[in-house]
């Protein structure tokens, strides 16, 4: 009787052991978040990383950056970036993202921008329609000034991909930094 005993308790604790093992943890039915800034910091090279920016808005209504040289600015310096340049040549304004992160040159000799947007509710044709200006912008502006820059406007790509964020790349290299960004939005 004991051996039958310790036989159907190991036969429990087993078919327990399985059970759990398959268990899958309990979803708060909320989507984990994005790191839109890291996204577009792996995608990019260290010579970007060390030279421009990459701007998002932070849990208090701020914003935060990392990248190109932000240790030396303050919060303050920070905002002013975000809503006196980033923002504006974007197109972007408060109400048109629930998330984003974006590294622009605001420097008028590079065509430079990357940016992630996740649109607020019934904001994803605007937000589209405001990157895809950016890049027009950018066109125009080296079309007769800089052909190097003007060829990289020109190779720009501003996409909605499956999870629904709003993706503008124009950078060199940019077929090789969209497939990353892809991708880890995908994971």
């Amino acid at each position: 009787m004991k051996k039958l005993l310790t036989a159907a308790l190991a036969t429990t604790l087993a078919l327990f052991a399985l059970a759990a093992c398959g268990a899958k943890p309990a979803s708060s039915g909320q989507e984990e978040a994005k790191d839109y800034a890291q996204i577009i910091h792996d995608a990019r090279d260290e010579e970007m990383n060390d030279a421009l920016m990459i701007l998002a808005p932070d849990a208090g209504g701020g914003f935060t950056a990392m990248g190109g040289g932000v240790e030396e600015m303050s919060a303050d310096d920070i905002k002013a970036q975000a809503e006196n340049f980033i923002l504006p040549m974007l197109g972007l304004e408060e109400g048109d993202y629930e998330d984003f992160a974006a590294s622009v040159s605001t420097m008028n000799v590079r065509s430079y921008g990357i940016a992630i947007v996740k649109p607020a509710e019934g904001k994803a044709a605007d937000v589209q329609e405001a990157l895809e200006n950016y890049v027009t912008s950018q066109q125009l502006a080296m079309q007769n000034y800089l052909a190097d820059q003007y060829e990289i406007a020109k190779a720009a790509t501003v996409t909605t991909v499956p999870s629904g964020e709003v993706v503008l790349v124009c950078c060199e290299g940019s077929d090789t930094v969209l497939a990353a960004i892809e991708e880890a939005l995908a994971a």
